[in-house]
């Protein structure tokens, strides 16, 4: 019950998310936001959780460093310039194709097959996406193609995740210190490049200028790096990836609530639709399957 708790409560978080870095990054620059943001977090995480980064073998620094940070700057990197094209409902709709992207990488990586029962919820999660992609009044936007490639660093993120919690044997902390580090290392070398070009922008006064921004930063580092990432891994050890992927369908849900009530973007029909069925798959995926039950009654009976 807790890794569901822990899971959801992350969604809750990124949920908002996507609200805050919108209207805090209107007046600057996005590449900028999420360096100092990953780099606050990072100092924060080496301080807590030093001690534990000791004792890592070199394949899972390698791993998380490299790999999972990568993920992870993918997704922050692609996010936050989608959702100033298009709304936060929507870049996060879009992020709803791990649950078909998730078992395909499970599948390459480990061949694990997903369940009959996960198999059913990804059928649904697929029919609802297609409300999204179907023609309407807005269609396809280059916002929408940026949140489809951060979708690809999320789904990644999340099975390298369990690749690290359950065959490396690293640590809650370990995984999120790496995840974070990772990717402010390559925030930190597109920062540069970007500061070449753009020195006015890229100096230190720009951004303390700024208390909206500084205030938008302060909120990722707090909630959405600290206790979102940390709920995600804690949710992690105890429910598989496909369930992960699929309780991260709900997410929309909560923007779109979220969107509309702080920034007055009213979601359409089927966007509306597209949320109910991908809490349709939720629920298919995290109820307790017949021959589970049936297991449990004949344990008992014995």
């Amino acid at each position: 019950m807790f890794g569901y708790v822990a899971v959801l409560g992350a969604v809750l978080i990124w949920g908002l998310s996507y609200i805050v870095m919108k209207s805090t990054t209107a007046e600057y620059p996005q590449m900028l936001f999420q360096f100092w943001r990953y780099a606050a977090v990072s100092l924060v995480y080496f301080t807590i959780f030093h001690r534990s980064l000791r004792a890592m073998p070199r394949r899972i620094w390698r791993v998380g460093l490299v790999h999972l940070g990568l993920s992870n700057f993918v997704l922050s990197f692609f996010s936050i310039y989608a959702v100033q094209l298009t709304t936060p409902t929507r870049v996060v709709v879009i992020n709803s194709f791990i649950i078909c992207v998730v078992p395909l990488l499970r599948w390459v990586h480990d061949r694990c097959k997903p369940t009959g029962q996960e198999k059913a919820a990804i059928a649904i999660a697929i029919a609802a996406i297609a409300f999204l992609i179907g023609p309407q009044e807005q269609g396809m936007n280059l916002g929408d193609g940026l949140a489809f490639i951060g979708m690809i660093g999320y789904a990644y993120s999340i099975v390298l995740t369990h690749r690290l919690l359950a065959k490396e044997g690293a640590t809650v902390s370990q995984v999120s210190v790496l995840g974070i580090v990772g990717c402010m290392l390559f925030f930190a070398v597109a920062a540069a490049i970007y500061a070449c070009f753009n020195q006015e922008a890229a100096a230190l006064s720009a951004l303390t200028s700024q208390p909206e921004t500084l205030a938008g930063i302060a909120f990722m580092v707090v909630f959405v790096s600290l206790a979102a990432n940390l709920l995600q891994v804690h949710g992690q050890r105890r429910l598989p990836p496909v369930t992960v992927s699929i309780l991260f369908c709900l997410e929309p849900a909560v923007t779109a609530a979220l969107d509309y009530a702080l920034l007055g973007n009213k979601p359409s029909i089927r966007v509306l639709l597209c949320g109910l069925l991908l809490i349709a798959a939720t629920l298919t995926a995290t109820l307790p399957s017949k021959s589970k039950k049936r297991s449990k009654e004949a344990t008992l009976d014995l």
